[in-house]
Order: structure tokens, then sequence, then C-alpha cells
């Protein structure tokens, strides 16, 4: 299948990187095009657009108008909503519609320390670790678990999207080196109901313990190496993982496998390609979209839009 990847915007880190895995890629059933008329799919690949909430100049880009059986959005955001048919990362259960949406992975971590942890020849004297930021109220519980072997760390002072380069190198690192001695990484929801640290964990072939009742997983993964544990229950972690720590090492090389068999930098467009093709195939559903999809994209703008305000209003003070 021939893929035309761009973005109704500047170019960013996400579409420059599925333009470096393209080349990479060792499966060969999809190709990168660069002709709208020629291509099977057109996927924009777009991050969250603070200054164009509702996306109007990504809705009114000419491919979208004249090709619309063959346009596809791949959507980061926190918090969706159903924009274009494609690919989203955090779109809940209650929202995704599998006639339009694929679940998927993030196309990159902004940790580049993290590439090295499977390598690395490291003892795991953590049963357990967490370290982030109070960006949801399930992560307020972690804070308060208690295991001689478990290391949990509030870094709401720290934001990786906004900090200089060498205090991103000092937490780069140490991040690193906490999942690198860990056996298992809780990996809860934040603001999305996905994280990156989900496939960073994958990556580094340690078990992801994930936290968050809306998450939709990506259909090309058998997730059952992942330890899954409702919100609600997060107290019972460490009696939980004490009970399955002798499978920690082969439950972390399945999830390393799986990381090398659809996220790695060789694997990825072809995952990608895929989950296009299967929705040309289902037709995507452009005249079936669920009601109250409006009031979802009313809802989460608005709390966008108000953090967006906060963030800014932080930045001057």
């Amino acid at each position: 299948m021939k893929i035309l990847l761009t973005s109704a915007y500047d170019r960013h880190t996400g579409l420059d990187a599925l333009c470096a895995y393209a080349p990479m890629d060792t499966v060969g059933k999809h190709q990168i095009c660069a002709d709208a008329e020629e291509a099977d799919a057109i996927l924009f690949v777009e991050n969250t657009q603070f200054d164009d909430l509702f996306f109007s100049q990504l809705m009114h880009h000419p491919h979208v108008e004249r090709y619309p059986g063959k346009v596809f959005m791949y959507n980061e955001m926190d918090r969706p909503w159903d924009i274009l048919p494609g690919l989203y990362c955090c779109l809940s259960k209650r929202h995704i519609d599998t006639a339009r949406h694929r679940a998927c992975a993030y196309l990159y971590s902004p940790n580049p320390y993290v590439s090295d942890v499977y390598s690395e020849d490291r003892e795991t004297p953590y049963l357990y670790s967490f370290m982030g930021s109070m960006s949801h109220a399930c992560r307020r519980p972690i804070m308060r678990l208690k295991h001689p072997d478990g290391l949990v760390r509030d870094t709401s002072d720290f934001n990786v999207w906004n900090s200089d380069e060498t205090e991103m190198k000092i937490r780069g690192r140490e991040y690193a080196r906490t999942i690198s001695s860990s056996q298992f990484v809780l990996c809860p929801r934040g603001i999305g109901t996905s994280s990156i640290r989900l496939y960073e964990t994958l990556e580094a072939g340690r078990v992801p313990v994930i936290i968050s009742d809306l998450w939709t997983p990506p259909s090309e993964t058998d997730w059952s190496f992942a330890i899954q544990v409702e919100e609600r229950r997060v107290s019972s972690i460490p009696g939980l993982l004490s009970s399955l720590a002798n499978e920690a090492h082969d439950r972390g090389e399945e999830a390393r496998q799986a990381w090398l068999a659809s996220y790695a930098p060789d694997k990825l467009f072809s995952t990608v390609g895929d989950s296009l093709e299967s929705l040309l195939q289902s037709d995507h559903g452009h005249r079936h979209r669920r009601p109250g999809r409006h009031l979802n994209k009313w809802l989460a703008s608005g709390e966008l839009f108000t953090r967006t305000a906060a963030q800014r209003l932080r930045g001057h003070h």
C-alpha cells in the first residue's frame, strides 16, 4: 500500500520520526508515496495544536476536501475526539469506533536514554517503580504505596515538554536508570488514557503495570504479558507484584518481543500501514459517526483550552 505522510501544520517530531522509520522498514508491505492522487492512503500526522484547537486548518486542507475516502489522521492528543478516521493514542473505550479508529502507539519517546536499558547488565533491586507527575487522580494512591523494594517519586516539578537541555539530560538518565533497576514499571494513565511510558517499558524489556480503566489496547499486540490493575485497586499492587515476582523476567522478555515485533523503528511504519489498511477495508464509517461526538469535542477542547491558558499564565510568572 502506498502512503502519503504529511501534516496540515509545521513539521514536528512525530512526523519526522515516522518518515525516518519508513526507509528502515524490514517488512516491505507498505511504501512512502509523495503524490496524493497516487497514494492509497493519506495520513496527517498531527500533534496537539494549541493555536488551532478544533483543527480547522486540517479540516480545510485540500487533501481532506478532495480525497475524503482515503484521508486519515494520527492523533496523539491526551483528550481527543473523532476529528477524522485514523489512529488515536488516547481515544477511550467509551468513544472508540472500530469502523473509524484504531488504537495506536506513540511514534517516539522524548527520552533517548531508554533505548540503552535493555542492553545494560543491571541488577533489578526494585520490585516496582514509578516516577511521574500527579496528572490524574489514580496516580495519587501510588504515592502512598509501601513496599521495601518499591520506588515511587512525584516529579510534578518537572515538565518534560518545557525544560532546558541540561535538566532534560539529568532527568532522562535518572528515569532510564530507574526503569533499568525495576522488575515492574507502573504505567498509570495521565491526562490521557495511554502514556509514552508504556511503550518505553516494552522497549526496556520490563513488565508494564497498566493502570487505566478506559485505555484501548492496540490490537496488533497480545498484551497478556502486561499486568492490568483497576484504578480503584492501586493499593493492591505491592501484594500482587510480590506474588508475580518470579514471572517478571519472562514477562519482561515477552514485552521486549512485542516491542520488537510492532513498535521498533524497523517495524512501526508497517504497523501504522496495517492499521490504515484495515480502516480502508472497513470503509472507515464516514457516514456512521457516533452520536455525541460533538459533545465530546467541546468537552475535550474546553479542558485543553483551560490547561493551555493555565500553562501560559504560569510561564509568565
